[in-house]
């Protein structure tokens, strides 16, 4: 018997066939094209499920249950996802009994970042850590929650959004309509964005002959001494920060796992973003905290995904 796990992002979706210890044996990694629709992108998962299994030499009945992250928001309870921004078309889906009828395997779905969470918790770096937080800086910013061994999503499955806590009044809009978010400034979108609108007036910086600028443009001018460059990203570890501060004082956790490919940046964002959690935060509150590396890397999310199946299969009615 084995589980599936499944990532599915907006842009890559993946799918993992496990054993019943919940070691990756085969993955299927396909790109989403997610803007052909709600009904392609399912076809795509079952299809690519379909496929993982065949390569395993395996069959749905095989399987106990089958593990999806996504991206937020998604009620777990209810088995819907809500309304993704980088989904179109998934609005009130119920994708739960949707994976279930086309595959026959009891399926379950939770948000990507607290699947994260787990799989770090459960096998990566933060085994042990009871009270934990999962952070993920790339394209957007989210976090995943265990609260005394649990994962915690809230009411509705919506814990966890602190890329859209407001740290600046007035400050740039955000993909969710508020202005000021955390990921409007922190993210890769949101460095890359700053470097749009500050190049032009820089002739002096190394992003003023860029037309379309990326984070990863901004991380290698500050790596090279560039003063916008630095600037930004000053900007954004200081907001992320204060952000991470507000976590802290919130959740008092053991340990932060701090991911995503902006924090790859290195110091020139992390020394300021710790200056300012350290400002914005109570020294108690930060007593015998820990801020580490996912183990995990890229598969946290996947790995979460097949122990959120092993977990769901665990507390499932007895047939």
């Amino acid at each position: 018997m084995g589980f599936i796990g499944i990532d599915l992002g907006g842009t890559q979706l993946r799918v993992a066939v496990a054993d019943d210890r919940g070691r990756l044996c085969t993955v299927v990694r396909e790109p989403t094209q997610a803007a052909r629709g709600r009904d392609h992108v399912i076809d795509r998962i079952v299809a690519a499920v379909k496929e993982a299994l065949r390569k395993e030499q395996t069959s749905p009945r095989r399987i106990r249950a089958l593990g999806i992250g996504l991206p937020g928001p998604v009620d777990p309870a209810a088995g819907l996802v809500i309304s993704p921004a980088n989904l179109p078309g998934f609005r009130n889906v119920p994708l739960n009994r949707i994976l279930t009828r086309a595959t026959g395997i009891p399926s379950y779905l939770h948000h990507d970042a607290h699947l994260a969470a787990l799989g770090e918790h459960r096998r990566g770096a933060a085994r042990g850590a009871s009270d934990m937080i999962y952070v993920t800086v790339s394209t957007g910013i989210g976090a995943g929650l265990l609260l005394r061994g649990e994962l915690y999503a809230g009411a509705h499955g919506i814990a966890g959004e602190v890329g859209h806590i407001v740290v600046q009044r007035d400050g740039p809009l955000c993909t969710c309509g508020n202005r000021g978010c955390l990921e409007a400034i922190a993210s890769g979108t949101g460095i890359a964005r700053a470097a749009s609108e500050l190049a032009p007036g820089a002739p002096g910086s190394a992003l003023y002959r860029l037309d379309h600028p990326h984070a990863e443009d901004v991380a290698r001018g500050a790596r090279a001494g560039d003063e916008l460059a630095n600037a930004i990203l000053e900007n954004a570890g200081t907001y992320l920060g204060l952000a991470m501060g507000t976590l802290v004082n919130l959740f008092n956790p053991q340990l932060i796992v701090l991911g995503g490919s902006v924090i790859k940046t290195g110091n020139l964002l992390l020394g300021p973003m710790r200056r300012s959690m350290i400002a914005s935060s109570w020294k108690a509150s930060r007593r015998g905290l820990r801020i580490v590396r996912p183990a995990l890397g890229d598969d946290a999310g996947l790995i979460g995904a097949v122990e959120f199946a092993r977990l769901r299969a665990r507390h499932a009615p007895q047939a």
